[in-house]
């Protein structure tokens, strides 16, 4: 597993946020998705998201989301007839335990349950992992 990082904060993800001590991140009006890596060697995933032009001044910033220990990762398939810029958008977050179908999602995601990210195209990701982060701005 990686060291940690001084400067991580935890954080939570709950319908279309990202909640840290002192802050929530609006992912789906405020932030569009760019992009994630996995890296089995390291099992680690991240996700990242840009603020887009609906984002508070405070909030105009980049965020990545790092899972660590991570043992599942899976996508499904989008819809091919929406366009691609429906791919940035996040429609929902929550969570499924590790055993069942993705299709039975709950809003929250307790310890040991798997994230599943909703996109507006029909994208979806799911990643179980034992510990999420939000990095720093400069990573």
């Amino acid at each position: 597993m990686s060291p940690p990082l001084a400067s991580t904060m935890p954080c939570r993800f709950g319908e279309i946020y990202l909640h840290t001590a002192s802050e929530s991140f609006d992912l789906h009006n405020c932030f569009r998705f760019v992009g994630f890596t996995y890296k089995p060697s390291a099992q680690t995933a991240r996700l990242r998201w840009k603020a887009n032009e609906y984002a508070s001044a405070e909030q105009l910033r980049s965020l990545v989301v790092e899972f660590r220990g991570v043992g599942h990762v899976s996508a499904t398939a989008r819809d091919p007839d929406m366009p691609f810029s429906e791919d940035t958008c996040l429609s929902s977050v929550g969570g499924v335990e590790a055993s069942d179908p993705t299709l039975r999602v709950y809003s929250d995601v307790p310890d040991g349950w798997h994230h599943v990210f909703a996109f507006q195209s029909g994208f979806v990701l799911r990643i179980g992992a034992e510990s999420v982060r939000l990095l720093p701005n400069d990573i």
